[in-house]
Order: structure tokens, then C-alpha cells, then sequence
């Protein structure tokens, strides 16, 4: 009990600082402020006049040239760029996209001034800047919503390896109002991750609902010290919201590399690989990720290879032992919670699991 009591003090007072920095950036950026901007109701007014869902991507100073990296990418995929549109978080970022691709639909929501008022050595400064720029794209979600905007939320560090546009994925579930991507692969280890959302890839139908659901987002954040991915896993559980899930052969994450490889995926998200040192373009250069050269052209050579590097990139990172470690008395727990519906696909552990890790 002492023991217990030794460390609970620090982690109590991590948790209270958390929930005071993301009620700090509740009320300096409210969904009004957003929502009502001149520059994003124009910019929202251009995804509205879009043929097809736009493809939306959120950036800034820091990954920039991942961005550039990943609009190469597209460029050799049909009637894909066209619908790629993007949300910076500072003037230096927004004005190298627009002066490079301009083109691009493009709007800034500054959170610089925010992120710079966090002091360097403040404890976790770089997961607050994280929960910040996840509330802030909860509330642009919630946004394009309530204006009746169908829209797909991507990365820009995901690699598209086939024609996803060509797939017309949002036909083939017309009676859902969101679809997401998952964590995990064929490895039976992820057997009790049923449907945990991984949040890099999910497409929203502008409606009452779905601005509902991204408010809900927002609003468990104030409670729970977990990412925008587990609370919405969590409220996909209650079946109003009509959440589907998309496959992983289609949708993946870094996950894939950890798995048997036995297909490639059309979009992958390098959300890990990271070792230490290094910047997220320097994952993608060893994963041999790259499409644009030094002076700024895009290579087709390495688009065209893409596949080939995908099926045999990070070798070191395949699990050898990808089974499922569970005793009998686990397996019976699992069942009968599934079974009476008590936090079915553990939904509700996977919204609390990140507090032990702040």
C-alpha cells in the first residue's frame, strides 16, 4: 500500500496537469472559433463543390517535407491529387505548401502560439502538443460534419501502394455513417483488438450524427487521458453511430510489417519504425519510402517499386511469435463478457489502457 501511494502522487499530479492543458486548449480554440473562421468557411466551401469526398490531411513546420513526399506518391495515382486538401497548423507550413502546390486546397488554423507557451522542459510537453492537435482535429471533424461534408481524414505518411479512389470504398457500405481503419494484423495476438480503431484512415458522411459523434470525441478527452483512436472505438460500441471497419488488406498500419505479409495492403500508415534519433523522413528513406527527389521532381521509379519494398521493408521488426498468450481463465472471462455484453471487443479497456502510459 505505501508502495502504491509512492507513485500514484506524481502520476495523480501528471494527469491533473493534462486535464488542465487540454481545458486550456478548449477554451482557446472552441469549436466557434473554427467553425465560424471566414478562411474555413471558405475552405469548407470548396470541399462542399468536390465530385468526390476530399482527402484530408493535417500538418505542420515539422513534417512538412513528408507532406511533399506524400503528394509525390499521389501523383502517379489517377484522379487522386485532385482530391487532396489540407489544414496547417502554422504560417510557415501552410505558405511552403501554397507556394509548391497551389493547387492544393489549403487553410491554416495557427496553433503555434499554443504550442510555444508550453515550456520546453515542461513534463509530456510532447504528448500535450499531440492531445492538441487531436482535439483540434476532433473539432475540425465535428465541423465539416455539422456542414454536411463527406470527407476522408488521412496522413500523410501513409503509402499508397494501389488506386484507392478507383475502389469507390464509400459505395460499398452505404448504410454506415463513418468507417475506420484498425490496428493489428492476421496474427492471432490482435484476436482480442476486434475492431479497435487505429484513426489514421476513416471516412465521416456529413451529418447530425456524425457532428454528435466528433463532439462526443472532443468531450471524452476531458475525462479520459486516451487518443482520439480508443474513444472512438469506445462510441463506435453503441450501434446509432453506425461505425463500420474497414479490412486490413485494404486499410493498414505499421502493424503490417510486424505480421506474416501475406498481401499488401492499398494504404499503409507508417505510425511507428521510429528508432531513436530519428524524424519520421528518415523511416521512410529506409523503408526506401521515398518519391521526390532533392531538387523537388517526383520519382516514378520508386512508385513503381513501391510494392516490392512494401512486401520486404523493415525485416527487423516481424514478430517471430505473433500467438496469442492467454490461460484458460482469460479466455473464459473474455467469453462470457462478450457473451452478457460487458465491454464486448474490449472496447472500454482499450479507452482507459492509455493512463498507465502518461
Amino acid at each position: 500500500m505505501v508502495g502504491h501511494a509512492k507513485h500514484s502522487a506524481p502520476v495523480l499530479i501528471i494527469l491533473v496537469v493534462f486535464g488542465i492543458a487540454v481545458l486550456v486548449i478548449r477554451f482557446t480554440i472552441p469549436f466557434e472559433k473554427i467553425h465560424n473562421d471566414y478562411e474555413f468557411k471558405e475552405f469548407s466551401n470548396v470541399l462542399k463543390s468536390m465530385p468526390k469526398a476530399p482527402y484530408l490531411i493535417l500538418y505542420d513546420s515539422s513534417n512538412v517535407d513528408v507532406v511533399l513526399n506524400h503528394i509525390c506518391n499521389l501523383k502517379f495515382i489517377p484522379n487522386t491529387l485532385s482530391r487532396l486538401v489540407a489544414v496547417a497548423f502554422d504560417e510557415q507550413a501552410e505558405l511552403t505548401l501554397r507556394q509548391k502546390h497551389p493547387m492544393i486546397p489549403n487553410v491554416l488554423i495557427d496553433l503555434k502560439p499554443l504550442v510555444d507557451s508550453l515550456h520546453p522542459q515542461k513534463q509530456n510537453r510532447g504528448y500535450l502538443i499531440y492531445t492538441l492537435a487531436l482535439v483540434v482535429h476532433s473539432k475540425i471533424c465535428a465541423s465539416l460534419a455539422l456542414q454536411g461534408i463527406d470527407f476522408w481524414s488521412m496522413h500523410q505518411d501513409t503509402l499508397w501502394t494501389q488506386n484507392f479512389d478507383m475502389m469507390n470504398v464509400e459505395d460499398r457500405y452505404p448504410d454506415a455513417n463513418m468507417l475506420f481503419d484498425t490496428i493489428g494484423n492476421e496474427n492471432p495476438l490482435y484476436h482480442r483488438m476486434r475492431d479497435w480503431v487505429c484513426g489514421a484512415t476513416f471516412f465521416v458522411r456529413g451529418n447530425p450524427t456524425t457532428f454528435q459523434f466528433f463532439s462526443q470525441v472532443e468531450s471524452f478527452m476531458l475525462s479520459y487521458q486516451s487518443p482520439d483512436s480508443s474513444i472512438m472505438t469506445y462510441l463506435c460500441g453503441h450501434h446509432h453511430y453506425k461505425c463500420e471497419f474497414l479490412p486490413q488488406w485494404m486499410v493498414s498500419s505499421f502493424n503490417y510489417f510486424e505480421g506474416p505479409r501475406d498481401n499488401v495492403p492499398v494504404l499503409i500508415q507508417l505510425d511507428g519504425g521510429k528508432k531513436t534519433g530519428e524524424t519520421k523522413m528518415d523511416v521512410l528513406r529506409r523503408g526506401h519510402f521515398v518519391f521526390r527527389h532533392e531538387n523537388g521532381t517526383c520519382d516514378e521509379r520508386s512508385f513503381h517499386k513501391l510494392r516490392e519494398f512494401v512486401k520486404f521493408g523493415f525485416p527487423d521488426v516481424i514478430r517471430k511469435d505473433g500467438s496469442l498468450k492467454e490461460n484458460w481463465f482469460s479466455k473464459t472471462i473474455y467469453f462470457f463478457k462478450n457473451l452478457f455484453n460487458i465491454d464486448p471487443w474490449n472496447r472500454k479497456f482499450y479507452l482507459t489502457i492509455h493512463q498507465t502510459l502518461i
